[in-house]
């Protein structure tokens, strides 16, 4: 009975109230800024542009003990009234740099919301790691982690490679190496300190862990880095189960790739056979989610901006024959549409014709420049005009299914 009770009276409130109650609490802590909570995006907005996304500070709330649950406010609180860091000097910034992994279609979907359409390497610095991730340098303080833009490299006289080393340098003395041991050839990192997914760019650290093979990681979200062997199955078998319940069940999704250690550099790898149709799945998944948050975002800016078009839908289907997920969009003819990338592409003559699937390879080469691809990360195409006679010859001699394609 006490147990239940207990239960109820600690359960974590729903996500209206909670954004009150974050609202109460900035208030009360900087009574002479005007905040504003957006419900419907779940943010909070204030002066200069600020916005502070609370669905992440939210997932941390719930999953918190009630007694620590006060805490996640209190730190993000103090983190936004915090004294600006944006103004350091280089040599008071310094000794704070370290580097961060950022997932740079979550990026995007910033900018999507800002109505920015500037290309990502003109909104933020960082360097490529795959084309899902991005490095980047970031202050980080007692109160606040801010990311280093192009203001502080103009005004430091230094290039981002120059801070990127002095960054990695800081976390490589940071501490002391901290991994333990899941199973055979199977490591996970255990420093505590919001940093481990970005240990992976301090190299000598994976090849000092006994994993029996050439070394593969994964950063399902940056609390988290895992490690294990291309050579080992069952422990490739456990790290994508391990990275499937961080990246479903924690705050901060990062990567569900698969990266391998190839002459001094990260390199996305699947494993062959059924390992990496388990690892295809749990990529699929996620990729369907970040295409629906776009598109309910593009949706948004393009309706504010009074434009007609229809943002298609990356949708996913089960084959019956292998189990295996397929996705694909829509195109139908006399819609001006942005389409995203998907295996494959429906075509819509009319309301009485069959819908054709084509693959979206066959699709872009024969629409050409009629298909122009947009300034985000997750591959969406602008498409005004329906294939032309000719290109719809062509598409109809390549029809294939669901059945036949490629997952």
């Amino acid at each position: 009975m006490f147990s239940f009770l207990s239960k109820f009276l600690h359960r974590p409130v729903d996500e209206e109230k909670f954004g009150n109650i974050v609202l109460k609490e900035l208030k009360r802590a900087r009574p002479s800024e005007t905040f504003t909570l957006d419900r419907e995006k779940f943010l909070i907005q204030y002066g200069g542009g600020g916005r502070i996304f609370l669905h992440n500070v939210y997932i941390d709330y719930r999953r918190a003990e009630p007694k620590l649950r006060k805490a996640q406010i209190d730190i993000l609180v103090q983190g936004v009234i915090a004294p600006s860091v944006q103004d350091m000097r280089f040599e008071d910034a310094k000794d704070h740099l370290l580097p961060v992994l950022r997932n740079l279609s979550s990026i995007d979907l910033l900018r999507i919301e800002g109505g920015d359409v500037k290309p990502m390497s003109e909104a933020m610095e960082f360097r490529p790691l795959t084309d899902e991730l991005g490095i980047g340098v970031a202050i980080d303080t007692e109160l606040t982690i801010v990311q280093v833009g192009s203001d502080a490299l103009t005004r430091w006289g230094k290039t981002f490679d120059e801070l990127l080393q002095v960054a990695i340098d800081n976390l490589r003395h940071k501490t002391a190496p901290s991994f333990y041991q899941l199973g055979p050839g199977f490591f996970a990192s255990n420093y505590g300190d919001h940093h481990d997914a970005a240990r992976m760019l301090i190299q000598e650290l994976i090849w000092q862990l006994p994993v029996g093979g050439r070394p593969v990681v994964m950063v399902p979200n940056r609390t988290c880095l895992l490690v294990g062997s291309a050579e080992n199955t069952e422990a490739l078998s456990i790290l994508i189960d391990q990275a499937r319940a961080i990246l479903l069940e924690n705050s901060r999704p990062l990567s569900a790739e698969m990266l391998e250690l190839v002459d001094g550099s990260w390199r996305p790898w699947c494993p062959p056979g059924a390992l990496g149709q388990k690892l295809r799945r749990l990529q699929r998944e996620l990729l369907v989610g970040d295409y629906a948050q776009q598109k309910q975002g593009l949706d948004s800016m393009l309706e504010k901006a009074g434009r007609d078009v229809f943002v298609a839908t990356h949708s996913l289907v089960e084959r019956k024959e292998d189990s295996q997920l397929i996705s694909y969009a829509v195109l139908a003819k006399g819609v001006y549409t942005w389409l995203p990338k998907a295996d494959l592409v429906c075509l819509l003559e009319g309301e009485t014709a069959d819908a054709l699937f084509v693959s979206m390879g066959d699709f872009l080469a024969c629409a050409g420049s009629a298909a122009k691809r947009l300034p985000y990360v997750l591959p969406w195409y602008e498409v005004q005009e329906f294939p032309d006679p000719h290109c719809m010859a062509q598409l109809r001699e390549r029809v294939t299914s669901i059945a036949e394609a490629k997952a």
